[in-house]
């Protein structure tokens, strides 16, 4: 079923009928469950899921009032007016929910004319500047430049950036800009896959590029979603102006669930017992572990996720291989009101995720994984993964 959206550009635009996108199905595969959307139905910025974009950079500086909704559309509007020692405004959202792995989709039309940077990309932060010291992981669905031309809009790129909190991680940037064969000032649906070993990109369902990313190569951040636009790369013409860049929609489906001893990922870790820090990475570049009282039995941790589907999932432990480790470490996975018991030697072997089956979890938190201390060595507790089957 297609639906008609009626939107009111910016001011000395012309009113136009488009065609929105069909309801958007789930992606491709089963057990996806819709986390995080945004329909931008409303008459005004949902600031209960939103963030204003507010930095001053490049050629321009960024205000919330620049950022519209009506008629089924998110509007960005780009203006020549003079605003915190800049010539120019534009703006832009970023989510407050902070998100990992899944499928993000939007749809959106680029405007027309030079010195607007556009983009659609997953990093932390609070839209306050583009800087901020906790992030680490950038993925760029779409960075859209119109400096080359002010008709001839084509050209995107899509990535990833390693960041140490301010500085760029030169040795990890897998990225491809590339001519799309496309009009992006006309609409276009803008896919990010992303799992743990890659990010897939993709334009109106076409895989574009596959970015080789692991959490070996670098820390894999919650990221927020960023949907702006900004004065870049070289000044605006201020013929073109105003105009707007806007988005029909904004989408995130999730089907696989981790949870860690830290981070956003620990709301469901719990221990007992006795626990200390541990100086052994986990999964996650550089993410930091927990060890059991060496030689000390019952001690215990427990992940405990909030699955958004009832399904089949295959459990993971992820198994920190030490020769002091406790080599016969038990795992009680409870699915359905069953538990079943799995041992592991964190002894031999690598680290690396250990499978403790597959079975069938109804949604919410009732299903768990719990670790328990065998005395033998030293029990170490990292991270459990879910992946729907």
């Amino acid at each position: 079923m297609r639906r008609l959206v009626i939107f009111t550009a910016v001011a000395a635009c012309a009113a136009a009928l488009v065609t929105a996108a069909p309801a958007q199905a789930d992606p491709v595969g089963t057990g996806w469950t819709l986390a995080f959307n945004d329909d931008f139905n409303g008459t005004a910025v949902d600031t209960a899921k939103w963030n204003f974009r507010t930095d001053v950079k490049a050629f321009s500086a960024q205000r919330p009032e620049n950022v519209t909704v009506a008629g089924g559309l998110m509007s960005i509007n780009l203006k020549q007016e003079a605003y915190a020692g800049k010539s120019f405004t534009g703006g832009g959202l970023i989510s407050k929910q902070a998100l990992r792995y899944g499928y993000y989709e939007t749809r959106a039309k680029i405007n027309d004319g030079v010195g607007w940077h556009s983009s659609y990309w997953l990093m932390a932060g609070d839209g306050s500047t583009t800087f901020g010291p906790e992030r680490r992981t950038e993925i760029d669905g779409f960075e859209i430049d119109s400096k080359s031309s002010p008709t001839a809009l084509n050209t995107n790129h899509s990535g990833v950036h390693a960041w140490n909190g301010t500085s760029t991680i030169d040795a990890y940037h897998p990225g491809s800009t590339y001519n799309t064969g496309l009009d992006l000032r006309q609409w276009h649906v803008y896919g990010i896959d992303w799992s743990e070993t890659s990010v897939k990109f993709l334009i109106d369902g076409v895989l574009k590029y596959t970015a080789p990313y692991t959490p070996a190569q670098w820390t894999h951040d919650y990221t927020n979603i960023w949907l702006t636009s900004i004065g870049y790369g070289t000044s605006p013409d201020p013929a073109f102006l105003p105009t707007a860049v806007q988005f029909d929609y904004i989408k995130y489906w999730q089907r696989d669930y981790y949870l860690d001893n830290d981070g956003p990922a620990a709301y469901g870790y719990s221990e007992t017992g006795t626990w200390l820090a541990s100086t052994l990475n986990g999964w996650n570049y550089t993410s930091p572990s927990r060890y059991a009282a060496c030689h000390s039995a019952g001690n215990t941790a427990t992940w405990r996720p909030n699955l958004g589907a009832a399904g089949n999932y295959e459990v993971f432990v992820y198994k920190i291989a030490a020769a002091n480790s406790d080599s016969n470490v038990r795992y009680d996975t409870v699915h359905n009101g069953v538990t079943s018991t799995s041992y592991v030697n964190g002894t031999t072997g690598t680290s690396g995720w250990v499978s403790l089956g597959s079975y069938s979890f109804a949604a919410g938190t009732a299903g768990s994984v719990k670790l328990t201390s065998s005395g033998s060595g030293c029990a170490r507790a990292d991270a459990v993964k879910f992946v729907r089957a």
